[in-house]
């Protein structure tokens, strides 16, 4: 029987159960504390898409109809919930998949209203990188990919479509043919060869590797959505693109003294791998991934 880190290596993704329903009824209720559900929309327009949205304030959630996307790590009022960043079974299930002495580079949360239609076009977490420097090598089996992602809901949802076992090869043709031409973003409404969702209940989570073909797509949000979404890679390797994701200006002295000994232990270390990997640009160079 495969172990959970071969078989995320072969699919790229596992799901696993993290919390009980004390937990999930405890991060809920600090969730919708944050984000103030009584708001209601005062513009009704609906939009069908929802990138990073990293100047929104979580005071301002459901004024519009659309996902909410709130990285919290820099984010003063929402030390609350900070402690399900660093849930031990997520730490011990995310190091014996990519090992140990685990560096956070992301913790934010996904929310949106019932009633909300959302649709991210199909990619590959390589929007940092221009398209003129994205290389087939980046999806190889060679090329150990130092980072997952982790969606971790507190209600059912099935807003991840995935397409298992495309995070180590190249687009196929017929996937290519889906992007037209983008290296980035497939057009909204296209439709993935392969593609399918990924069911989760509330207190499972999905890990995943960055480089898996992937959308976030919900006709109709039956429920609000309330998913813990995180990122972390091992100290052990280089990190890859996806670690600098947080803005580190923001880390003053001043707002670590705020945050609880765990998290500012975590952000320090944060901190001190950008000091030993100033420049992202250079995580997508062939001699940084194959140094030998």
């Amino acid at each position: 029987m495969e172990n959970l880190k071969e078989s995320f290596e072969k699919e790229g993704y596992v799901i696993v159960n993290v919390l009980t329903q004390a937990e999930i009824d405890h991060f809920r209720g600090i969730m919708d504390e944050l984000l103030s559900p009584k708001i209601k929309a005062a513009d009704t327009q609906l939009r069908s898409s929802s990138f990073q949205h990293l100047g929104d304030e979580i005071a301002s959630f459901g004024q519009e109809a659309r996902q909410y996307y709130f990285h919290l790590l820099t984010k003063a009022g929402t030390e609350p919930i900070h402690h399900a960043f660093y849930n031990p079974v997520i730490l011990k299930i995310v190091e014996e998949i990519i090992g140990p002495n685990l560096i956070i580079n992301n913790a934010s949360i996904l929310a949106a209203n019932a009633g909300t239609s959302y649709s991210l076009g199909w990619h590959r977490d390589i929007i940092q990188i221009p398209q003129d420097e994205i290389e087939d090598w980046m999806f190889s089996k060679e090329r150990f990919h130092n980072s997952v992602q982790i969606n971790l809901p507190l209600v059912d949802e099935n807003s991840l479509w995935i397409v298992p076992r495309s995070h180590n090869r190249p687009n196929t043709p017929e996937e290519n043919e889906v992007f037209q031409g983008s290296k980035h973003y497939a057009p909204l409404g296209a439709e993935m060869p392969g593609g399918v969702p990924v069911h989760l209940k509330a207190g499972q989570a999905v890990i995943y590797n960055n480089n898996l073909i992937h959308r976030g797509y919900t006709k109709t949000m039956e429920v609000p959505r309330r998913t813990l979404h995180m990122g972390y890679h091992s100290a052990a390797y280089p990190p890859t693109w996806h670690f600098y994701l947080l803005n580190a200006s923001l880390l003053t002295p001043e707002y670590l003294e705020t945050l609880n000994p765990t998290m500012r232990r975590m952000m320090n270390e944060y901190l001190e791998c950008k000091q030993q990997y100033p420049n992202m640009s250079d995580t997508w160079k062939y001699d940084y991934n194959f140094p030998e």
